[in-house]
């Protein structure tokens, strides 16, 4: 989620910038989507199932093991010049942090163990968090999530999509694709190294073979955070949570940890945290060792939520040494039958162009499986889901206020909207809720990229001043650089806080 805020949120900013100023700390906050959120929901994010860290931090004088020739500063954003590391990803409003931090690690050391920076195997962190064990409400445990990656695994996205972020609510195991535990990907085992003390040059050493789940306890000011590095002057703690150590920095006396709020959240969703901040930070770790294969085959695209439409090129590459040949293998989605099977003479990579309109419009799985001269399928990748859109689809959008709330006299504080997003034969791609004032003109839009049938959404009215206020909604499709949109009703709203 994204947005685009005039006013203070939980945390006021611009107090927060003159204190940090005042005290000559080494970062700076920023509003964003997070902050706009009540304490209750802000809450609902800390997902670490444990309770608070005490305010006692042990250190390690000396390191357990003897290191040689710790570099004195490591990136996987930036390792032989190349980005190792998975995209951001956003939990938005469920407890699955755990979840999303081990997904981060995964994926990323995936990408490591392949020896390819771009291999990018997205896995469900859903399937992880309801199949393990996890609740949107009370969160989960990391060593719930690694025992889980070890012993059952977790497969690609497209067998079981994120979808409790939109909702707020847990999904069951049970909608997960039936052949879930042919397409998983384990992990071989997990490393801790020292619990509840902090060695950093233990940690420092993990880094150097792949990112680390770690936890830390969330003070009021980290929600805030936008560059620098932290350290908090908060002291009120909202719950813990897990994120992921992707690097470190001795100059600046900083960890380089990778969160799950987004890229609007700190600097694109990452944030430098200081060896000394208070919060926790790098004394529980989790590193992952996955097994190393002898090659790789990988859908370049459509990658999982893509929108395709007329003539598009499918990309796919392999690094089997005997690879003569690539095909892409589309499936139903419903009835996981194959309905287009096209390859290409290639010992690297392919490029494919095929007409989607072969196809019926809706949602899709490709596989992407490498040959060899005989033909014989020696490898394949993980499957993503894409949607096909060549008509133009059936789409309505609505919304009112929550459990009866009556938008035609004056609100106050957080309200709440129902939303119905009625889209066939594909569903939205994106929903933007606009708000403008009308006293001064200027607009404000809250962006989400996961469009269910019936979502919730709320708006703190105190972060503006009183007055007349137009809000509506947006429900938009974009499929190769074509755009299908439809609007909500508008309503104008009087808040009198």
């Amino acid at each position: 989620m994204t947005a685009a805020w005039a006013f203070a949120g939980y945390v006021n900013v611009d107090q927060l910038n003159q204190k940090l100023q005042q005290s000559h700390a080494q970062w700076t906050a920023q509003d964003n989507w997070v902050n706009q959120l009540s304490k209750k929901e802000i809450q609902h994010l800390m997902g670490l199932k444990r309770a608070p860290r005490a305010d006692v931090q042990f250190t390690l004088p000396h390191p357990l093991h003897v290191f040689q020739s710790l570099p004195p500063s490591f990136d996987w954003r930036n390792y032989k010049g190349q980005n190792w590391v998975s995209p951001i990803l956003n939990q938005a409003n469920c407890g699955s942090c755990v979840a999303f931090a081990a997904i981060g690690v995964l994926e990323t050391q995936v990408n490591i163990s392949s020896l390819i920076s771009n291999l990018n195997r997205k896995f469900s962190p859903q399937f992880l968090f309801s199949c393990g064990g996890g609740s949107c409400d009370y969160g989960w445990m990391p060593e719930s999530a690694t025992g889980f990656l070890m012993s059952t695994g977790v497969p690609d996205e497209a067998c079981l999509p994120y979808s409790s972020g939109a909702t707020g609510q847990d999904v069951s195991c049970q909608a997960a694709c039936p052949d879930a535990g042919s397409r998983v990907q384990k992990i071989n085992s997990y490393a801790t190294p020292p619990r509840l003390a902090l060695s950093i040059d233990d940690v420092k050493q993990a880094v150097l073979h792949g990112p680390v789940m770690t936890t830390l306890s969330v003070y009021a000011d980290f929600m805030t955070y936008h560059s620098g590095v932290y350290k908090r002057t908060s002291n009120e703690m909202l719950g813990g949570h897990a994120v992921s150590i992707i690097g470190y920095d001795d100059s600046t006396q900083s960890w380089i940890i990778r969160n799950s709020w987004g890229e609007d959240w700190g600097d694109h969703g990452y944030a430098h945290v200081a060896y000394s901040d208070d919060s926790g930070i790098g004394e529980e770790t989790w590193s992952f060792n996955v097994p190393a294969l002898d090659g790789y085959v990988s859908t370049l695209y459509p990658r999982d939520y893509d929108y395709v439409r007329g003539n598009t090129a499918f990309k796919g590459s392999s690094t089997f040494a005997s690879t003569a040949g690539i095909k892409f293998r589309v499936l139903d989605s419903s009835q996981k039958s194959e309905v287009l099977n096209q390859s290409c003479v290639a010992q690297s990579e392919c490029s494919l162009n095929i007409d989607t309109t072969a196809l019926k419009d809706g949602r899709y799985e490709v596989e992407t499986v490498a040959t060899n001269s005989q033909g014989q399928d020696i490898g394949s990748s993980i499957r993503q889901f894409f949607y096909v859109v060549n008509s133009n689809p059936q789409m309505s959008l609505s919304f009112k206020g929550k459990d009866g709330l009556d938008l035609t006299k004056p609100v106050s504080d957080r309200i709440e909207f129902s939303i119905q997003a009625s889209s066939s034969p594909v569903p939205m791609s994106e929903l933007d809720f606009h708000i403008k004032n009308l006293a001064t003109g200027t607009e404000e839009v809250r962006h989400a990229d996961i469009v269910l049938n019936n979502m919730t959404t709320g708006w703190r009215t105190n972060m503006g001043p009183n007055g007349k206020y137009e809000i509506w909604m947006v429900g938009k499709i974009s499929a190769n650089g074509k755009d299908f949109t439809t609007e909500s009703n508008h309503y104008t709203v009087t808040v009198q806080n």
